[in-house]
């Protein structure tokens, strides 16, 4: 059973959720699981999906760079392989999204999340991909807009030019009525690098202030592990786990950062405690997909490893996620007595739409 110690934020919160609109509480259902959990295979990766077909390549002794028809059709592979046990898979616009709905590769039952950003190094202002849009995402039939941006708290500059891009993503998800995920991610400085003292020092500061700026404008929260599994006692980690659940006004999921899936494991387990309600994994689980040198190995890997895998956090999610309505002590009851019979109307046509109803029909 879910966890019902974790700390739950704000009970007048719920009433984002009770007003929430059809699109974006329709895409929320299609992404999460019947019990309204985020079971979330992310593979939208271009820069690290294209050095590890390119390591491939040199380890077969035959060094060249990734074609399109190659990232294409690895990813498809693991959509058709993965995918099945996830609620929701999230692909990126160059290689992925419309690939998996032409092939058919992508089942009905698994909802759409599109990447939006452009890929950027960290500390870049973030912006769309190039010639990409909400109103595209939403147009292809895509559940979800999924969004990443590189946050150091502790730089002005950075936060307004982040927290300026966010809101003009949010926007643009409220004119198309389609559900934004907002995924934060820390950095090294200049002459730093994440096993740097002083970046591990500022990290999970770092991961807390992020998730409040970005909340507020966002509906799902897409965050990282606030604590060093390697360094950090336990009493530690479960502190920091309640004060990122505490920071988070909107449903969060953990990002798996491309960890080796044991510690993934194990840090999905403890966030889900902590109130969290989901995961949203990539390189965890199919990172040795590209260690494997023949097609027929890397599709073993993916039916036994990639599949058990996750399956084992997947239980995880049956122990212990909270589901989004749960969040907030919500009822699906709740949910549609908010609506009214003129709920379609606009502020000034409701005046007009109190005549009473004519006709058989």
């Amino acid at each position: 059973m879910p966890n019902t110690t974790a700390a739950k934020p704000n009970a007048g919160l719920k009433n984002y959720f009770t007003t929430l609109t059809p699109g974006k509480l329709s895409g929320l259902r299609q992404i999460t699981d019947d019990k309204g959990r985020f079971r979330v295979f992310a593979l939208d990766q271009s820069n690290s999906f294209k050095k590890a077909l390119r390591a491939l390549a040199e380890k077969l002794g035959k060094p060249a760079e990734p074609t399109y028809e190659q990232i294409r059709d690895a990813k498809l592979e693991m959509v058709k392989v993965l995918s099945p046990y996830a609620s929701a898979v999230l692909l990126d616009v160059n290689y992925g999204a419309r690939q998996a709905i032409n092939s058919f590769s992508l089942p009905k039952s698994v909802g759409l999340i599109v990447r939006s950003e452009a890929s950027k190094d960290a500390g870049i202002p973030s912006e769309y991909e190039p010639g990409w849009s909400v109103e595209k995402i939403k147009k292809m039939g895509g559940a979800a807009v999924k969004l990443l941006v590189y946050l150091d708290t502790e730089d002005k500059a950075n936060v307004k030019a982040q927290i300026a891009f966010v809101e003009k993503v949010a926007k643009a998800c409220a004119e198309q009525d389609i559900l934004l995920m907002t995924e934060e991610l820390s950095f090294p400085r200049k002459g730093e690098d994440k096993s740097s003292p002083t970046y591990k020092a500022r990290k999970v500061k770092n991961i807390i202030e992020a998730t409040k700026l970005i909340g507020p404008a966002t509906d799902i929260l897409k965050l990282e592990f606030p604590a060093n599994m390697k360094e950090d006692s336990e009493a530690q980690i479960t502190d920091n786990l309640g004060r990122l659940n505490e920071a988070a006004i909107r449903p969060w999921v953990l990002l798996s950062a491309g960890e080796k899936f044991d510690i993934f494991s194990r840090q999905v387990e403890l966030a889900l405690k902590a109130g969290c309600s989901g995961y949203m994994a990539g390189r965890a689980i199919f990172n040795e997909y590209f260690e494997q040198t023949t097609p027929q190995a890397r599709a073993q890997f993916l039916a036994t490893t990639g599949v058990e895998r996750m399956k084992i956090i997947n239980k995880h999610i049956d122990s212990y996620a909270p589901s989004w309505l749960e969040r907030y002590g919500l009822t699906p009851a709740e949910l549609a007595a908010a609506v009214t019979p003129t709920w379609y109307l606009g502020a000034g046509e409701k005046a007009s739409a109190s005549a009473p109803v004519k006709g058989d029909y």
